[in-house]
């Protein structure tokens, strides 16, 4: 008889998550205009569609937010704008948070920030 996967075992990801390099800096600022302190703490993972980050405050749900990556390798910094996905309160008081960008970013530039 065979078995079909269940609905917890699907991988529902529209893309492939990486590690970042050590080199990679991100900034978080809410809104679109990115005014306001870097709400960043740790940068977790990041795909071509979005970012998994620590931030230091939480933040609605929905909300717009502007992403800054910069890194060794990335002739300009990459400004994306996304909105808060999900987010998950941690112990410390720290928010983990799931980032959707409204505009991809290239794979090639995906490959400069990730870990190979």
């Amino acid at each position: 008889m065979p078995t079909t996967p269940t609905q917890r075992n699907l991988n529902r990801r529209s893309s492939q998550r990486k590690s970042p390099r050590r080199a990679v800096r991100v900034e978080c600022r809410r809104g679109a205009l990115g005014f306001g302190p870097n709400l960043c703490d740790t940068f977790m993972d990041i795909s071509d569609g979005g970012v998994r980050l620590i931030l230091k405050s939480a933040l609605p749900l929905q909300i717009e937010v502007e992403v800054l990556l910069t890194g060794y390798g990335v002739a300009k910094p990459i400004k994306r704008i996304g909105n808060i996905c999900w987010s998950v309160t941690m112990e410390d008081g720290r928010v983990c948070v799931g980032i959707n960008f409204q505009k991809r970013i290239p794979y090639r530039d995906v490959q400069l920030l990730a870990v190979p």
